[in-house]
């Protein structure tokens, strides 16, 4: 499986917004930091989807691809 490099970018964000989150609740009397981590890692969230349902969408029309090419094959062998 490829590990695209914005995956793994997205993934370390979202473990320092979780990280932020706590730190925000526990030791900042204002709540902005905490919904400023919030976003954060929606963001992440949101990238995280969006990234797979990419990679879901190119696999399939790979597989589209690959069967047409091989009924192609099979067209033209039978002839």
């Amino acid at each position: 499986m490829k590990i695209n490099f914005m995956q793994v970018i997205r993934l370390v964000g979202m473990i320092a917004a979780i990280a932020g989150i706590i730190y925000a609740l526990e030791f900042m009397e204002r709540g902005i930091a905490v919904w400023f981590w919030v976003v954060v890692l929606g963001i992440g969230f949101v990238g995280l989807l969006y990234t797979f349902r990419l990679t879901q969408r190119r696999m399939a029309r790979e597989e589209r691809a690959r069967e047409l090419s091989e009924k192609k094959k099979r067209r033209r062998s039978r002839r």
